[in-house]
Formats: C-alpha cells, sequence, structure tokens
C-alpha cells in the first residue's frame, strides 16, 4: 500500500441490544452472567430472557440455567447504588415447558404393550417429554407476567450493614453542612 492511499472504514451500527440468552452445555456460566449485568447496565426497562432448549433429560441444562439466574440476581444487588437509594434486585418471571419426543401410548388401548413401550429404557423407563425452561428477569414488575408464568419470585432486598448505614448518615451530614 503506498503512503497517499488510505484506507476509509465505515464504522458499523452498533448491534441491537440481545434481550436472551440461550443457555447450552458448553457455554461459560462468567460469560452469561457478564452479558447479562451488561444488558441491564445498558438497558434499564427491557426484561432479560434467559432459556434453555429442548434435551434430553440426561443432558438437561436447566441446573446450569438455575445457577446462572442466582448468581446474575446476586451480582447485581452488589452493583446498586446504595447512595441513590436504589436496594431493590430483579424480579424474576419462570416458565417450565416441555417438548414431545416419540409417541405417548394411550392408555386404555392394550396395557401390556403401554407397559413394555414405557419400559423400552434399559435401567429407567423411557422418557418421552424433553424439559426446558424461560427465566425473565426484569427490574421492574411487568403488567400481565404474574398470571401467564408459572412461578414469580418477588426481588431480593439489599440490607445495609449498621456501618454502612451510620457512613451513609455522616456522608450526607458533611454535604449539608
Amino acid at each position: 500500500m503506498n503512503s497517499e492511499e488510505t484506507v476509509t472504514t465505515e464504522s458499523q451500527p452498533a448491534a441491537p441490544p440481545s434481550d436472551s440468552i440461550r443457555i447450552t452445555r458448553q457455554g461459560k456460566i462468567r460469560h452469561w452472567v457478564k452479558h447479562g449485568l451488561d444488558f441491564f447496565q445498558e438497558n434499564s426497562d427491557q426484561p432479560l430472557t434467559i432459556h434453555t432448549s429442548p434435551a434430553d433429560v440426561a443432558q438437561s441444562t436447566i441446573p446450569r440455567l438455575i445457577s446462572v439466574v442466582e448468581i446474575l440476581k446476586r451480582e447485581y444487588l452488589k452493583t446498586l447504588d446504595i447512595s441513590a437509594g436504589q436496594l431493590t434486585g430483579l424480579h424474576q418471571y419462570n416458565e417450565l415447558q416441555w417438548e414431545q419426543r416419540g409417541e405417548v401410548p394411550v392408555v386404555g388401548e392394550d396395557r401390556a404393550t403401554t407397559i413394555s413401550i414405557a419400559l423400552e429404557g434399559k435401567k429407567h423407563p423411557k422418557l418421552t417429554l424433553a424439559p426446558y425452561m424461560k427465566v425473565t428477569l426484569c427490574r421492574k414488575p411487568v403488567a400481565g407476567m404474574h398470571e401467564k408464568k408459572d412461578v414469580t419470585r418477588t426481588p431480593q432486598m439489599r440490607r445495609l450493614s449498621k456501618t454502612t448505614k451510620a457512613r451513609l448518615k455522616k456522608k450526607a451530614k458533611q454535604q449539608g453542612s
């Protein structure tokens, strides 16, 4: 490239914020938590959905999803500005769903066939449903979410220790004088 030639690059527009995180078996929990915390820093009013995909029960990622949600809620509480009075955590709405895998035998037709199909698994009955879960986290309660979600959890409140309260009072007194 000659010194006379210049290269101009157009700045690409920023990607829209992703309001969904899919939990997989291969991903790192710290990346999902960091992405979730960054999302709440940038988007104060939007809810974040964290979900798994339907998989076999042996390969379920629901326990990882629950770990990510609990770590995210705990770390979010740590980022709150106590001097501004923000002490409320995240509202949580859970949905447990499942996807049909294979045919479900009809109970009334042939009982012996039904039992043999159910017991096709080597050591355990063969499961025909693949569970997956969606968790929606948001800063403010969302209207209508309480009725349609399976479980709603109220946000945790950040409690201040006596020394922190005393330090805040002392700071406010010094600023007021």
